[in-house]
């Protein structure tokens, strides 16, 4: 009836207002397309005016549910009222951070999809608000509630997971709302209340007993692979191994300013970078490909605006795909070569950094099935002094290298470097695939480890180097006083 849809109306635009006034930009949920747009078009004259609301359903394509969410959330308060072709696969941390359900789901775990928009990693309020909103004397909204959305937050606060609705379930609840909401209208609220009560209460019985049992068989499954051996102290060791090996967004950071200013492109700003293409390289344009020849980026996954560039980004890619290239292909004026000599006051003796790649064949053996794996990684070595009396630096000693700037010019590069390549075979090969033999032992240990963690059978593994490995780049650190060559 009008005067309970304007009744509820006014509740909603109580609780929207309440929001705002806290700080926060929500989301209001609606199952069906028509009730979104009525609801977006009487919030925006409920609300104050500068407030922006905007609707987006499924009549609209993926792009256009993108772009009309990215222009509402350029207004410092905003509103927007969805249906759930919003509550999977699309990230909404950026721009929202409260979530109103105007229509319940007759599927909980939609309420915790529609949620997870906004709650999840990325969100930058310590608090993320959840409204429910339902009719006290909704009959089908009560029953909502008690039957389906109360139990299945019992299970997951038993268990610390959720365990959606047993298949066919729901379909058979909205039936019965259905069957009774289609009888008689005249009926009052009352009678209406004891009728739906009745019929629910067999297949209420029946689905808590299948959704007991489904959380049963979860929790046997959780206990059967808890992995209550691992140690956190040792996972934290081993992801610490990983972000370093990887590299940090600040690595990432500076590896894209460093190598888009190279290529000639302009870039500025703080935070949120503008990246000016036009009087790029042609041949960084054509991988990056992305019109028009201005970007805005960003390397912090909070910001809520620019491209976030993290390391697998496509245009992260493309750039260091350009550099290797470049590098390989010995272009004119490449931004990183194989082989260069800096004079620099990182160091204080000549010290020579070997870029190297190593290949690794895996054998996986189960009883008689016999797999083979190709790994592949990058490292560096280094050494003081000349080759024939070389002091290998320890992996400690190895960033102040990476990290060296040049502080005067160099004669005789192509002599130093041919010093290093003349001596190769005789004084640092030997030393290069030892390092091969270790990463490839160090590579075992760990499988053997995630093998011991996970309780596997009959599994064993063995990783050999393929020798010998490859040096992708020589570079020789000179230091600023000539005296101290060594």
């Amino acid at each position: 009836l009008k005067g309970d849809k304007d009744q509820k109306l006014l509740g909603l635009a109580k609780i929207v207002k309440g929001l705002l006034k806290d700080g926060f930009n929500p989301i209001v949920f609606c199952y069906y397309i028509p009730t979104a747009q009525y609801v977006a078009e009487e919030l925006r004259t409920r609300l104050p005016k500068k407030v922006a609301v905007e609707a987006v359903t499924g009549k609209l394509t993926p792009e256009e549910r993108e772009a009309r969410i990215e222009e509402l959330a350029e207004n410092e308060q905003h509103v927007l009222v969805a249906t759930d072709c919003l509550s999977e696969g699309v990230n909404l941390q950026s721009w929202f951070d409260a979530v109103v359900h105007y229509d319940m789901s007759w599927n909980p775990t939609t309420h915790e999809q529609r949620e997870g928009r906004v709650d999840r990693f990325g969100q930058v309020r310590p608090e993320v608000r959840v409204v429910t909103y339902f009719g006290k004397d909704n009959p089908i909204d009560g029953i909502v509630l008690n039957v389906l959305i109360k139990k299945h937050k019992t299970i997951r606060t038993a268990l610390g997971v959720s365990v959606p609705v047993p298949v066919g379930s729901e379909t058979v609840v909205e039936a019965i709302f259905e069957g009774l909401l289609l009888r008689d209208a005249s009926r009052g609220v009352q009678q209406l209340r004891l009728e739906m009560e009745e019929a629910i209460k067999p297949k209420q019985a029946a689905l808590d007993a299948e959704w007991q049992n489904a959380a049963e068989r979860e929790k046997r499954s959780r206990t059967v692979f808890a992995q209550e051996t691992i140690r956190p102290d040792e996972v934290a060791a081993k992801l610490s191994e990983v972000v370093e090996q990887l590299g940090s967004q600040k690595d990432v950071e500076e590896f894209v300013v460093t190598s888009l200013r190279a290529a000639g492109a302009r870039v500025s700003g703080d935070g949120v970078l503008d990246v000016d293409l036009r009087e790029a390289r042609l041949d960084l344009r054509d991988l990056i490909g992305r019109d028009p020849d201005q970007l805005m980026v960003t390397f912090d996954n909070t910001s809520r605006y620019g491209t976030y560039l993290h390391r697998t980004h496509p245009t992260a890619e493309a750039i260091a795909n350009w550099v290797l290239d470049t590098a390989l292909d010995e272009v004119a004026d490449a931004p990183a070569t194989r082989a260069s000599v800096l004079r620099t006051d990182a160091v204080s003796v000549r010290t020579t950094l070997l870029l190297t790649r190593y290949r690794f064949s895996i054998e996986v053996r189960r009883g008689e099935d016999e797999r083979r794996l190709l790994a592949e990684t990058s490292g560096v070595l280094a050494f003081r002094g000349s080759p024939a009396a070389a002091d290998w630096l320890s992996a400690d000693e190895l960033p102040s290298l990476l990290s060296a700037r040049p502080s005067g010019n160099v004669v005789g590069a192509g002599e130093s470097i041919r010093r290093v390549l003349d001596s190769y075979e005789e004084h640092i090969a030997e030393r290069v695939e030892a390092d091969a033999r270790a990463q490839a032992q160090a590579l075992e240990s760990e499988y053997r480890e995630l093998r011991e963690a996970a309780r596997a059978k009959g599994v064993t593994y063995k990783v050999r180097p393929h020798l010998p490995p490859d040096v992708l780049g020589v570079y020789v650190f000179v230091p600023q006083t000539p005296g101290q060559v060594g």
